[in-house]
Protein backbone atom coordinates (compact mmCIF):
# COMPACT_ATOMS: atom_id res chain seq x y z
CA UNK A 1 0.00 0.00 0.00
CA UNK A 2 1.71 3.47 -0.88
CA UNK A 3 0.21 6.02 0.78
CA UNK A 4 0.31 10.07 1.56
CA UNK A 5 -1.47 12.01 3.17
CA UNK A 6 -4.63 9.93 3.70
CA UNK A 7 -5.70 10.18 7.20
CA UNK A 8 -9.13 10.08 6.57
CA UNK A 9 -9.24 7.21 4.19
CA UNK A 10 -6.64 4.79 5.23
CA UNK A 11 -7.84 3.23 8.13
CA UNK A 12 -10.81 1.53 6.01
CA UNK A 13 -8.71 0.24 3.12
CA UNK A 14 -5.77 -1.36 6.07
CA UNK A 15 -9.28 -2.98 7.90
CA UNK A 16 -10.21 -4.22 4.39
CA UNK A 17 -7.64 -6.34 4.40
CA UNK A 18 -7.12 -7.41 8.16
CA UNK A 19 -10.70 -8.02 7.96
CA UNK A 20 -9.96 -10.83 5.17
CA UNK A 21 -8.79 -12.92 7.89
CA UNK A 22 -6.37 -14.82 5.55
CA UNK A 23 -3.37 -16.22 7.24
CA UNK A 24 -0.84 -16.23 4.38
CA UNK A 25 -0.55 -12.54 4.49
CA UNK A 26 1.97 -9.86 4.48
CA UNK A 27 0.98 -6.43 4.85
CA UNK A 28 3.46 -3.81 3.45
CA UNK A 29 2.62 0.07 3.96
CA UNK A 30 5.24 2.30 2.46
CA UNK A 31 4.16 6.13 3.15
CA UNK A 32 5.82 8.73 1.85
CA UNK A 33 6.51 10.98 4.39
CA UNK A 34 2.63 12.17 5.40
CA UNK A 35 2.02 15.10 7.10
CA UNK A 36 -1.74 14.94 8.67
CA UNK A 37 -2.24 12.02 11.17
CA UNK A 38 -1.93 9.25 8.51
CA UNK A 39 1.24 7.57 10.49
CA UNK A 40 -1.03 7.89 13.51
CA UNK A 41 -3.01 5.47 11.81
CA UNK A 42 -0.57 3.04 10.82
CA UNK A 43 0.83 3.16 14.23
CA UNK A 44 -2.40 1.65 15.30
CA UNK A 45 -2.19 -1.14 13.28
CA UNK A 46 1.90 -1.84 13.45
CA UNK A 47 1.85 -4.95 15.27
CA UNK A 48 -0.27 -6.46 12.57
CA UNK A 49 2.01 -5.43 9.38
CA UNK A 50 4.68 -6.81 8.05
CA UNK A 51 6.48 -4.12 7.16
CA UNK A 52 5.90 -0.22 6.80
CA UNK A 53 8.26 2.48 6.89
CA UNK A 54 7.64 6.76 6.42
CA UNK A 55 9.56 8.79 4.90
CA UNK A 56 9.81 10.75 1.16
CA UNK A 57 9.86 9.08 -1.73
CA UNK A 58 8.71 11.68 -4.26
CA UNK A 59 5.71 9.03 -6.13
CA UNK A 60 3.38 6.26 -5.70
CA UNK A 61 5.07 4.48 -8.18
CA UNK A 62 8.60 4.60 -6.18
CA UNK A 63 6.24 3.39 -3.34
CA UNK A 64 4.58 0.84 -5.26
CA UNK A 65 8.20 -0.56 -6.18
CA UNK A 66 9.74 -0.71 -2.67
CA UNK A 67 7.15 -2.52 -1.72
CA UNK A 68 7.47 -4.90 -4.44
CA UNK A 69 11.15 -5.17 -3.72
CA UNK A 70 10.25 -6.26 0.32
CA UNK A 71 7.73 -8.53 -0.74
CA UNK A 72 8.30 -12.31 -0.57
CA UNK A 73 5.43 -13.73 -1.58
CA UNK A 74 4.07 -15.07 -4.63
CA UNK A 75 1.61 -12.74 -5.51
CA UNK A 76 1.79 -9.00 -5.06
CA UNK A 77 -1.88 -6.93 -4.95
CA UNK A 78 -1.48 -3.25 -5.13
CA UNK A 79 -4.00 -1.56 -2.46
CA UNK A 80 -4.27 1.92 -2.65
CA UNK A 81 -5.10 3.96 0.55
CA UNK A 82 -7.91 5.55 -0.82
CA UNK A 83 -9.71 1.87 -1.81
CA UNK A 84 -10.65 -1.11 -0.06
CA UNK A 85 -11.22 -5.22 -0.61
CA UNK A 86 -14.73 -6.40 -0.47
CA UNK A 87 -15.12 -9.76 1.72
CA UNK A 88 -14.07 -13.10 1.17
CA UNK A 89 -11.16 -11.72 -2.13
CA UNK A 90 -8.19 -12.88 -0.98
CA UNK A 91 -9.21 -15.90 -0.31
CA UNK A 92 -10.42 -16.45 -3.76
CA UNK A 93 -7.44 -15.07 -5.17
CA UNK A 94 -5.39 -17.42 -3.41
CA UNK A 95 -7.40 -20.33 -4.04
CA UNK A 96 -7.14 -19.68 -7.72
CA UNK A 97 -3.87 -19.79 -7.75
CA UNK A 98 -3.37 -22.89 -6.04
CA UNK A 99 -5.88 -24.29 -8.72
CA UNK A 100 -3.94 -22.36 -11.35
CA UNK A 101 0.01 -22.63 -10.40
CA UNK A 102 1.33 -21.52 -13.97
CA UNK A 103 -0.57 -18.26 -13.46
CA UNK A 104 1.13 -14.77 -14.04
CA UNK A 105 -1.68 -13.17 -12.71
CA UNK A 106 -4.72 -13.89 -10.61
CA UNK A 107 -7.58 -10.88 -11.81
CA UNK A 108 -10.61 -10.29 -9.73
CA UNK A 109 -13.67 -7.92 -10.29
CA UNK A 110 -13.92 -4.22 -9.54
CA UNK A 111 -16.23 -1.19 -9.01
CA UNK A 112 -15.59 2.71 -9.21
CA UNK A 113 -18.07 4.24 -6.54
CA UNK A 114 -18.07 7.94 -4.97
CA UNK A 115 -19.80 8.91 -1.45
CA UNK A 116 -22.68 10.82 -1.58
CA UNK A 117 -22.88 13.17 1.40
CA UNK A 118 -26.92 13.48 0.78
CA UNK A 119 -27.73 9.95 1.78
CA UNK A 120 -24.72 9.31 3.45
CA UNK A 121 -23.85 6.01 1.19
CA UNK A 122 -20.77 4.97 -1.79
CA UNK A 123 -23.23 5.74 -4.57
CA UNK A 124 -21.79 2.97 -7.79
CA UNK A 125 -20.47 4.74 -10.69
CA UNK A 126 -18.65 2.16 -12.61
CA UNK A 127 -18.51 -1.78 -12.69
CA UNK A 128 -15.68 -4.13 -14.62
CA UNK A 129 -16.61 -7.38 -13.54
CA UNK A 130 -16.67 -9.29 -16.35
CA UNK A 131 -13.66 -11.89 -17.72
CA UNK A 132 -13.98 -10.28 -21.10
CA UNK A 133 -13.74 -6.82 -19.83
CA UNK A 134 -10.36 -7.65 -17.90
CA UNK A 135 -9.44 -10.00 -20.46
CA UNK A 136 -5.53 -8.99 -20.62
CA UNK A 137 -5.68 -7.43 -24.29
CA UNK A 138 -3.95 -4.20 -25.99
CA UNK A 139 -7.22 -3.28 -26.13
CA UNK A 140 -8.91 -3.50 -22.80
CA UNK A 141 -5.54 -1.67 -21.65
CA UNK A 142 -5.47 1.00 -23.71
CA UNK A 143 -9.48 1.72 -23.97
CA UNK A 144 -11.03 0.49 -21.25
CA UNK A 145 -10.19 -0.17 -17.44
CA UNK A 146 -6.83 -1.53 -16.98
CA UNK A 147 -7.97 -2.09 -13.27
CA UNK A 148 -4.26 -2.48 -11.98
CA UNK A 149 -5.23 -2.71 -8.31
CA UNK A 150 -7.88 -5.69 -9.05
CA UNK A 151 -4.70 -8.32 -10.15
CA UNK A 152 -2.63 -9.88 -8.16
CA UNK A 153 0.72 -10.09 -9.78
CA UNK A 154 2.97 -13.06 -9.53
CA UNK A 155 6.41 -11.80 -7.94
CA UNK A 156 8.26 -13.55 -10.83
CA UNK A 157 6.13 -11.99 -13.59
CA UNK A 158 7.45 -8.37 -12.15
CA UNK A 159 11.24 -9.70 -12.26
CA UNK A 160 11.02 -11.01 -15.90
CA UNK A 161 9.38 -7.92 -17.38
CA UNK A 162 10.50 -5.06 -14.87
CA UNK A 163 8.34 -2.56 -12.01
CA UNK A 164 6.73 0.49 -12.99
CA UNK A 165 8.40 3.03 -14.05
CA UNK A 166 8.69 6.24 -12.40
CA UNK A 167 9.79 8.87 -14.46
CA UNK A 168 8.91 10.02 -18.10
CA UNK A 169 11.58 10.16 -20.59
CA UNK A 170 12.00 14.08 -19.91
CA UNK A 171 12.61 13.05 -16.19
CA UNK A 172 8.83 14.39 -15.26
CA UNK A 173 7.27 12.44 -12.30
CA UNK A 174 4.81 10.12 -13.68
CA UNK A 175 1.04 9.86 -12.34
CA UNK A 176 0.36 6.51 -14.05
CA UNK A 177 2.31 3.47 -16.15
CA UNK A 178 0.35 1.00 -15.16
CA UNK A 179 -0.85 0.62 -18.90
CA UNK A 180 1.99 0.81 -19.75
CA UNK A 181 3.43 -2.14 -17.30
CA UNK A 182 0.51 -4.18 -18.20
CA UNK A 183 1.01 -3.76 -21.76
CA UNK A 184 4.71 -5.64 -21.01
CA UNK A 185 3.03 -8.06 -19.83
CA UNK A 186 1.36 -8.51 -23.13
CA UNK A 187 3.83 -8.89 -25.09
CA UNK A 188 5.23 -11.77 -22.56
CA UNK A 189 2.19 -13.92 -22.83
CA UNK A 190 1.19 -13.53 -19.38
CA UNK A 191 -0.95 -15.84 -18.08
CA UNK A 192 -3.98 -13.98 -16.59
CA UNK A 193 -6.26 -16.10 -14.52
CA UNK A 194 -9.81 -14.30 -13.85
CA UNK A 195 -11.55 -15.12 -10.19
CA UNK A 196 -15.38 -14.24 -11.39
CA UNK A 197 -15.58 -12.05 -7.43
CA UNK A 198 -16.25 -8.23 -7.34
CA UNK A 199 -12.91 -8.00 -5.52
CA UNK A 200 -11.75 -4.26 -5.04
CA UNK A 201 -13.67 -1.20 -4.72
CA UNK A 202 -11.76 1.92 -6.30
CA UNK A 203 -13.14 5.79 -4.63
CA UNK A 204 -13.66 8.28 -6.81
CA UNK A 205 -12.90 12.18 -4.56
CA UNK A 206 -11.54 15.01 -5.39
CA UNK A 207 -8.21 14.53 -4.13
CA UNK A 208 -8.02 11.07 -6.36
CA UNK A 209 -5.17 11.23 -9.33
CA UNK A 210 -7.27 9.03 -11.52
CA UNK A 211 -10.96 9.54 -10.67
CA UNK A 212 -10.76 13.66 -9.33
CA UNK A 213 -11.55 15.29 -12.19
CA UNK A 214 -8.57 17.46 -11.83
CA UNK A 215 -7.78 18.38 -15.67
CA UNK A 216 -3.92 19.10 -15.17
CA UNK A 217 -4.21 15.53 -14.12
CA UNK A 218 -6.24 14.14 -16.98
CA UNK A 219 -4.22 16.36 -19.71
CA UNK A 220 -0.64 15.04 -18.12
CA UNK A 221 -2.18 11.25 -18.19
CA UNK A 222 -3.28 11.58 -22.10
CA UNK A 223 0.44 13.09 -22.48
CA UNK A 224 1.80 9.86 -20.96
CA UNK A 225 -0.56 7.87 -22.85
CA UNK A 226 0.30 8.95 -26.40
CA UNK A 227 3.92 9.12 -25.00
CA UNK A 228 4.14 5.68 -24.39
CA UNK A 229 1.76 4.30 -27.68
CA UNK A 230 4.76 6.51 -29.45
CA UNK A 231 7.57 4.27 -27.73
CA UNK A 232 6.05 0.85 -28.44
CA UNK A 233 4.93 1.56 -32.08
CA UNK A 234 8.91 1.74 -32.36
CA UNK A 235 9.54 -1.83 -31.06
CA UNK A 236 9.86 -4.09 -33.72
CA UNK A 237 8.00 -7.40 -32.04
CA UNK A 238 4.46 -5.86 -32.62
CA UNK A 239 1.75 -8.12 -34.60
CA UNK A 240 0.08 -5.37 -37.30
CA UNK A 241 -2.87 -5.99 -34.88
CA UNK A 242 -0.97 -4.60 -31.71
CA UNK A 243 0.40 -1.92 -33.92
CA UNK A 244 -3.38 -0.61 -35.37
CA UNK A 245 -4.31 -0.41 -31.84
CA UNK A 246 -1.43 1.65 -30.76
CA UNK A 247 -1.49 4.09 -33.97
CA UNK A 248 -5.28 4.41 -32.69
CA UNK A 249 -4.50 4.71 -29.45
CA UNK A 250 -2.46 7.56 -29.97
CA UNK A 251 -4.76 9.40 -32.09
CA UNK A 252 -7.38 8.88 -29.18
CA UNK A 253 -5.28 10.26 -26.10
CA UNK A 254 -3.99 13.39 -28.85
CA UNK A 255 -7.77 14.11 -29.17
CA UNK A 256 -8.42 14.19 -25.50
CA UNK A 257 -5.47 16.22 -25.60
CA UNK A 258 -6.75 18.44 -27.24
CA UNK A 259 -10.47 18.84 -26.03
CA UNK A 260 -9.10 19.24 -22.73
CA UNK A 261 -6.15 21.85 -23.83
CA UNK A 262 -9.08 23.74 -26.18
CA UNK A 263 -11.20 23.94 -22.44
CA UNK A 264 -8.64 25.22 -20.31
CA UNK A 265 -7.68 27.74 -22.79
CA UNK A 266 -3.86 26.59 -23.84
CA UNK A 267 -4.79 27.77 -28.05
CA UNK A 268 -0.81 27.27 -28.45
CA UNK A 269 -1.25 23.69 -27.50
CA UNK A 270 -4.23 23.41 -28.70
CA UNK A 271 -1.95 23.97 -32.38
CA UNK A 272 0.76 22.27 -31.34
CA UNK A 273 -1.42 19.01 -31.09
CA UNK A 274 -3.11 19.33 -34.00
CA UNK A 275 0.05 19.77 -36.33
CA UNK A 276 2.09 16.89 -34.08
CA UNK A 277 -1.17 14.58 -35.08
CA UNK A 278 -1.84 15.76 -38.68
CA UNK A 279 2.51 15.83 -39.53
CA UNK A 280 2.63 12.16 -38.08
CA UNK A 281 -0.60 10.38 -39.33
CA UNK A 282 -1.95 13.07 -42.09
CA UNK A 283 -5.51 12.70 -42.90
CA UNK A 284 -6.06 9.73 -40.34
CA UNK A 285 -4.95 11.92 -37.42
CA UNK A 286 -8.31 14.24 -38.67
CA UNK A 287 -10.64 11.08 -39.20
CA UNK A 288 -9.53 9.80 -35.62
CA UNK A 289 -10.15 13.01 -34.26
CA UNK A 290 -13.89 13.42 -35.54
CA UNK A 291 -14.90 9.61 -34.58
CA UNK A 292 -13.10 10.01 -31.00
CA UNK A 293 -15.20 13.40 -30.76
CA UNK A 294 -17.95 12.19 -31.80
CA UNK A 295 -17.96 8.93 -29.39
CA UNK A 296 -17.50 11.46 -25.98
CA UNK A 297 -20.29 13.48 -27.22
CA UNK A 298 -22.65 10.95 -27.39
CA UNK A 299 -21.02 9.35 -24.09
CA UNK A 300 -21.43 12.86 -21.86
CA UNK A 301 -25.45 12.80 -23.99
CA UNK A 302 -26.10 9.48 -22.70
CA UNK A 303 -24.89 10.09 -19.07
CA UNK A 304 -26.80 13.51 -19.05
CA UNK A 305 -29.52 11.88 -20.26
CA UNK A 306 -29.57 8.93 -17.89
CA UNK A 307 -28.85 11.73 -15.18
CA UNK A 308 -32.16 13.69 -15.43
CA UNK A 309 -34.09 10.27 -15.74
CA UNK A 310 -32.77 9.58 -12.31
CA UNK A 311 -33.52 13.02 -10.62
Amino acid sequence: MPVLDRESTIEKAICSVLDQHYENLEFIIIDGGSKDKTVDVIKRYEKELTYWHSRPDGSPLIAANLGIAKATGELIGLLMADDWYEPGTLQKIGEALIAHPDADMVTCGGRLVAYDEKTKTYQSKLTFGTAQSLFLSFYNICFAASAICCRFIRKSLYEKIGNYIPFDAAGNRALTTDKELLLRAVLYNANDIFVNHLGYTYLAHKESTSFGDNKKNIIRMCEEHRDTAEVYLKRQDLSTKHRLLLRYWYNDQSTRLLIYQLVEGNFKEVITIAKDGFKKYHIIWPLAFLYTTGVIITKKSLQLVTQGLFE
